[in-house]
């Protein structure tokens, strides 16, 4: 019986997922679940489908509601940030500022959507301050922090706090989309995944004890092109499909290991992503998750997701489990809590400082690997060595972003932001890249950052 707060909890999606998985874990019935979020019809919604979900269930769950994140903190024991400050619209028109000024699809190109603002500065004040009020409020608890930008945000917290930190992603999933295709057994398949948020690669792929890697090699040289010309290729959304497009292989013949998961779009070079059509020619007819259209579908999904919610609100006879079957959605966020509550020893894939587990990381660099999870926290598993020109040409440059990104915040350097929007390819011009920081700066909704970066 434990004490969950989720921040953020008009995120539709994810909330959902997690009254379904609490809901399907007996070992953590009895556990109160505070739900709060700054958006009112947001938070009804969610409540509403959880008191009638746990109903339907009947599972012995407890909610509280609130709008004031220092009273959901307030004596907890779990953490669960979803947030995404500002929502989605000021991001769309930071975009259209940058396309002007010459940055096909925004600042960061195929990754802004991760940031949603100018340095990521909504998301890591956001952060900070979360993570401060944790300390006074709930010194003990564990925050599992799933908004994004999990690299940077992690970094952030774990060094500037004292708040133990894990950070989670779905990302690593992505292999079994190869071994479906591959017609592999999953119970035969044994994986290791390493790197940094949204740029990790499948180290180990072993298929009854034995490298599954030259099946790969085998697929692509006979099976690789009639999957791109085949309808569940080209009729399939965007994330369905990146994980065995061109540009996914392109990246794994260019550094010696397989990308899985966001990495195959928010790592790649910057020469698949110039134009659409170039989009297309890497990540399928929608030019994959981050282009025009590929983004357009993702928010259309999450549209979609809500009135579906919202549609069941106005129902209160319809069943929501047979909408929502009571089975574990594969979040790992539940089962952590359920590991360390319950001292439950349970493998998994987060977010953690390096401390020794890949080798060429700093110790304090978050990694995303394999752990252990118990009542006695997280056990990193070893990774060891990976392939120097991965290291050298993706994780040191990824690492660098990252420490440019928050030495800027820490210390509100303007220039410093510059000097970000400097190393992109797209930049002809110092004055290409002063006049689009300025413009989006001067924007109301970042009145704050404009004054915080000096």
């Amino acid at each position: 019986m434990v004490q969950i707060s989720i921040i953020g909890a008009g995120s539709v999606m994810f909330s959902a997922n997690f009254i379904r998985d609490l809901c399907a874990s007996k070992n953590l019935w009895g556990s109160t679940i505070t739900l709060m979020d700054i958006d009112k019809e947001r938070l009804k919604l969610v409540h509403d489908f959880a008191t009638r979900y746990t109903r339907e269930t009947k599972a012995k769950l407890k909610y509280k509601v609130t709008t004031d994140r220092k009273e959901a903190l307030e004596g907890t024991e779990f953490v669960l940030c979803t947030v995404k400050v500002g929502g989605y619209q000021p991001m769309e028109t930071e975009r259209e500022i940058a396309e002007r000024h010459g940055y096909y699809r925004g600042i960061g190109d195929r990754v802004c959507d991760y940031y949603g603002g100018i340095g990521a500065y909504h998301q890591l004040k956001f952060f900070h301050d979360m993570a401060t009020d944790m300390e006074n409020y709930c010194p003990d608890a564990w925050l599992i922090e799933t908004a994004n930008p999990v690299f940077e945000g992690t970094n952030l917290i774990t060094r500037e706090t004292k708040v133990k930190t894990v950070g989670v992603c779905h990302g690593h999933f992505g292999y079994q989309q190869i071994a479906k295709m591959l017609g592999l057994e999953k119970v035969n398949i044994e994986v290791q995944i390493a790197g940094f948020n949204h740029c990790i690669w499948m180290t180990r792929f072993l298929y009854k004890g034995r490298d599954a890697y030259p099946l790969i090699d085998e697929w692509i040289e006979e099976k690789a092109p009639d999957y791109w010309k085949s309808e569940k290729y080209l009729k399939s959304r965007p994330w369905e499909t990146e994980q065995l497009s061109p540009g996914a292989l392109d990246m794994y013949h260019l550094y010696g290991l397989f990308p899985i998961g966001d990495t195959v779009r928010s790592a790649s070079p910057w020469w698949h992503h110039t134009d659409l059509e170039t989009k297309k020619k890497w990540y399928g007819p929608t030019g994959g998750f981050d282009s025009e259209i590929g983004w357009q579908i993702y928010l259309d999904f999450r549209s979609k997701n809500l009135e579906r919610m919202q549609k069941f609100a106005m129902k209160p006879s319809a069943s929501l489990t047979k909408a929502y079957p009571p089975v574990m959605s594969g979040e790992q966020h539940i089962p952590i809590i359920d590991a360390i509550a319950n001292d439950r020893k349970t493998l998994l894939q987060l977010n953690v400082p390096n401390n020794g587990s890949v080798s060429g990381i700093p110790g304090d660099v978050v990694v995303e690997i394999p752990v252990a999870v118990s009542g006695k926290g997280i056990q990193r598993l070893p990774v060891g060595n990976l392939p120097k020109r991965l290291i050298l040409y993706l994780l040191i440059p990824r690492m660098m972003r990252m420490e440019q990104i928050l030495q800027a915040f820490l210390e509100g350097d303007r220039k410093s932001l510059l000097l970000t929007l400097m190393e992109d390819a797209r930049t002809r011009s110092l004055q290409q890249a002063k006049g689009l920081l300025e413009e989006i700066l001067a924007k109301p909704w970042n009145s704050e950052a404009r004054d915080h970066y000096k």
